[in-house]
C-alpha cells in the first residue's frame, strides 16, 4: 500500500531562497504540486547539487590541473524526429537557465560536502576547492533555435562550463514533460501517477526477491522530473533496504542520507585526448592514473 500524500506545496522552505527544498516529512502531493504551478517561477534546477557526484569528482580533477582550458560544450539533440523547439517554449527555457544561473552553493550543502564520507574515505574534496565552489556560478550561454531545434552552446574555460551537462538535460526533459502535461487536469494527473507509483512499486516488490541484489539510481540527466526522481528515490530506499545502494544525484543522496555513487564519465579522457600531442595517445592508461591523482 503506498504512503499517505500530504500536501507540502505551501509548507515553509528549509532554505527561504530555494522554494523547492522542502522539510523532508511527509510524501508530495504529485498531482497538485504538478497541476498548480504557485509560483511565479517554479524552478527546474534546484541546487548546484542537484548533479550526478561523478560531476563534482571530476570537476576537482579539472580544477586542478585545467582550469583554464578553453572549451565550448554544446546540446545536441540526436533525434532529429523530435523537434524541441516546437514544443517547448524558449521564453520558458531561458528563464529556467537564468535562474541556473542565481544558484549558489548554499550554507548546509558545504558542510555536508565536507563532512561527508565518500567511498569510505573523509574530505575526499579539498578545502581549496570546496572554497572556489562557493563561489561558483554557471556561465553564461548562448541559445538559438535552427530547424525545430535547440541549439544551446556553453563556452569558457573548462572548471567554469562543464557543470552545465546535468542542469541543461534535465531543464529540457522537465520542461518537456510539463508540456504534455499542460493541458491534462488535475484529476487526470492523480490517476497517471498513482497508476506510474504502482507500476513502480510491482518492480520494487519483484527486485526484492532476487537475494543478492544491488542496485543504484541513475537517473538524474533523463528523468521525467525532479520530484517524480526524488519519489522514485524514497520509495527504492523504503522498499529495498541495503539492496539499494544510492543514488548518483548529490542531493537527493544528502536529502535521504544514501551513499552518493559514480566515478568519472568520458568527459575527461575526451578532452584530454584532445590536448594530447600524437606522442602521447597511445598512453591512455598513463593519463587516466593521472585522472585520479
Amino acid at each position: 500500500m503506498l504512503p499517505h500524500q500530504v500536501d507540502r506545496s505551501n509548507q515553509t522552505p528549509i532554505e527561504p531562497n530555494n522554494p523547492s527544498v522542502y522539510q523532508l516529512m511527509g510524501i508530495i502531493n504529485l498531482a497538485k504540486r504538478i497541476h498548480d504551478h504557485t509560483y511565479k517561477l517554479d524552478p527546474i534546477a534546484r541546487s548546484l547539487l542537484d548533479t550526478d557526484i561523478y560531476k563534482l569528482l571530476m570537476l576537482q580533477t579539472i580544477w586542478k590541473e585545467f582550469r583554464d582550458v578553453p572549451v565550448t560544450f554544446s546540446l545536441i539533440n540526436r533525434n532529429h524526429a523530435v523537434r524541441l523547439a516546437d514544443q517547448i517554449d524558449i521564453g520558458e527555457l531561458r528563464e529556467q537557465l537564468d535562474h541556473a544561473r542565481t544558484i549558489r552553493l548554499s550554507k548546509r550543502e558545504r558542510i555536508w560536502l565536507v563532512g561527508n564520507t565518500f567511498y569510505g574515505k573523509e574530505r575526499l574534496f579539498s578545502p581549496e576547492f570546496i572554497d572556489w565552489l562557493s563561489g561558483y556560478q554557471y556561465p553564461e550561454y548562448d541559445l538559438k533555435v535552427r530547424d525545430g531545434q535547440f541549439m544551446i552552446d556553453f563556452e569558457g574555460t573548462w572548471s567554469e562550463v562543464t557543470l552545465w551537462e546535468m542542469p541543461v538535460l534535465s531543464i529540457i526533459s522537465e520542461l518537456r514533460s510539463r508540456c504534455a502535461l499542460r493541458n491534462v487536469g488535475r484529476f487526470e494527473i492523480d490517476v497517471i501517477y498513482a497508476r506510474a507509483k504502482a507500476k513502480l512499486w510491482e518492480k520494487v516488490e519483484r527486485l526484492n526477491l532476487l537475494p543478492n541484489l544491488k542496485i543504484a539510481d541513475f537517473g538524474t540527466r533523463r528523468r521525467h522530473g525532479f520530484l517524480w526522481q526524488d519519489w522514485c528515490v524514497e520509495a527504492l530506499k523504503e522498499g529495498l533496504g541495503d539492496k539499494f545502494t544510492g543514488t548518483s544525484n548529490i542531493l537527493l543522496a544528502m536529502n535521504h542520507d544514501l551513499e552518493a555513487i559514480g566515478t568519472n564519465a568520458h568527459e575527461l579522457p575526451m578532452v584530454m585526448a584532445t590536448l594530447a600531442n600524437p606522442c602521447h595517445r597511445c598512453r591512455g592508461t598513463d593519463q587516466m592514473v593521472d585522472f585520479h591523482r
